[in-house]
C-alpha cells in the first residue's frame, strides 16, 4: 500500500499563526478603541459614564467610572433634622467632601459626599464641542446651547457679581414625577458660552443683592444658555435652601481650577507663555462680545 501523501500544509505551524494573529488583533482593537476614547470618542466616553451617576450612589463607584478627583476640599453645611418637634438638635453641622473631576478639556464634575455617599453632583461644559443632554423634570435641554426661557419661571433666582466674577442659578423641583430631587441651573462664569451680567440689572431694593429686575431677568433668561446643572436628591441643608451654598457661581470653583492651568504654572516654559497669549487673545474676544450685548440689552426704566 502506498502510505498517504503529506499534507500541503503544516498544522502546528497554522495553529501557532492563528494564535498570533488573534493576540495581534486583540491589542490593535485595544490600541484602537484607546485612542478613540481620548479622541473623537471621548464626549461620547465621558457621557455614557455620566449617565451611570445618580445622587445617593457611594463615591467609590463614581471614582471606578472617572478616576480619581483632581481636587478635593472639605465644607460644613447646617442638616435639617428629621424631627422638626427637636428644640436643641434641630440643625446639626455636618462635614461634606467635595470633589472635582476635569472631563479632559470639555467640562468639570462636581460632586458633594456625605459619609461617601454623593448627595449632589454638577456638570459644566467648557466647550462648544461638549454640550450633553440634561433631562430636567419633563423638559430636554443641552447645556451651553439651550436658554433659560425654555424652563417655567419659578422666580426662585439667585445672580452674583463681582469685579472679575458673576454667575446666575436658577432652582427647579418637580415632586414625585422628578423623583423627589432639585435641578439647580445656572451660568457659571468658566463654562461655555457664559454670558455676564451688568450691575444696573439688579434690583436695588433687595438688600442681599442677588435678585434681578424682572425685566432685565427676563430678558437674560431669553437669551443666557445654560452651562451648568446641579442635581440634588438628598442634600437637605440650609445653605442649599437659602441660595448661599453655590457661592458665586454654580458648579466648579472658577479660583480653585484655573491654578492648574499652563498659564498660572510657577515653572515657566514656551508652552505656559503661548497659553497665556492665547487666554488674553480670548478674553478679549469675549468682552467685545459683551460690550455688544450690552449695547443690543433693553435699558432699564
Amino acid at each position: 500500500m502506498k502510505p498517504d501523501p503529506e499534507p500541503w500544509y503544516n498544522t502546528s505551524l497554522n495553529l501557532w499563526q492563528i494564535a498570533a494573529v488573534l493576540v495581534a488583533g486583540w491589542s490593535l482593537a485595544k490600541t484602537l478603541a484607546a485612542g478613540w476614547r481620548r479622541s473623537i470618542g471621548l464626549r461620547w466616553h465621558l457621557t455614557t459614564r455620566l449617565r451611570k451617576i445618580a445622587p445617593g450612589v457611594r463615591h467609590d463607584y463614581v471614582e471606578s467610572l472617572l478616576g480619581e478627583p483632581k481636587w478635593q476640599s472639605t465644607t460644613v453645611c447646617t442638616r435639617f433634622a428629621a424631627d422638626a418637634d427637636e428644640a436643641g438638635d434641630r440643625d446639626r453641622k455636618v462635614e461634606l467632601t467635595v470633589r472635582t473631576w476635569p472631563l479632559s478639556r470639555l467640562g468639570y464634575l462636581v460632586t458633594w459626599s456625605e459619609d461617601d455617599v454623593m448627595v449632589m453632583y454638577g456638570i459644566t461644559t467648557i466647550s462648544w464641542w461638549f454640550r450633553p443632554s440634561v433631562r430636567i423634570g419633563g423638559t430636554r435641554i443641552r447645556l451651553g446651547k439651550t436658554s433659560f426661557a425654555i424652563l417655567d419661571d419659578t422666580d426662585e433666582h439667585r445672580a452674583r457679581l463681582g469685579n472679575r466674577r458673576f454667575g446666575y442659578m436658577e432652582s427647579h423641583y418637580f415632586g414625585n414625577p422628578g423623583g423627589y430631587r432639585s435641578w439647580y441651573v445656572g451660568v457659571n462664569d468658566i463654562g461655555y458660552n457664559a454670558v455676564p451680567l451688568s450691575l444696573d440689572w439688579f434690583d436695588e431694593e433687595d438688600t442681599s443683592r442677588t435678585r434681578l429686575l424682572p425685566e432685565m431677568r427676563a430678558a437674560y433668561r431669553a437669551s443666557a444658555p445654560i452651562n451648568t446643572v446641579v442635581v440634588s436628591g438628598i442634600a437637605s441643608y440650609e445653605e442649599v435652601e437659602d441660595g448661599s451654598f453655590f457661592g458665586t457661581s454654580l458648579g466648579v470653583d472658577q479660583d480653585l481650577v484655573r491654578l492648574a492651568d499652563p498659564e498660572f504654572h510657577v515653572l515657566d516654559s514656551r508652552v505656559s507663555r503661548v497659553h497665556q497669549r492665547l487666554r488674553e487673545r480670548r478674553w478679549r474676544w469675549y468682552h467685545r462680545r459683551w460690550e455688544k450685548r450690552q449695547k443690543a440689552a433693553p435699558q432699564g426704566p
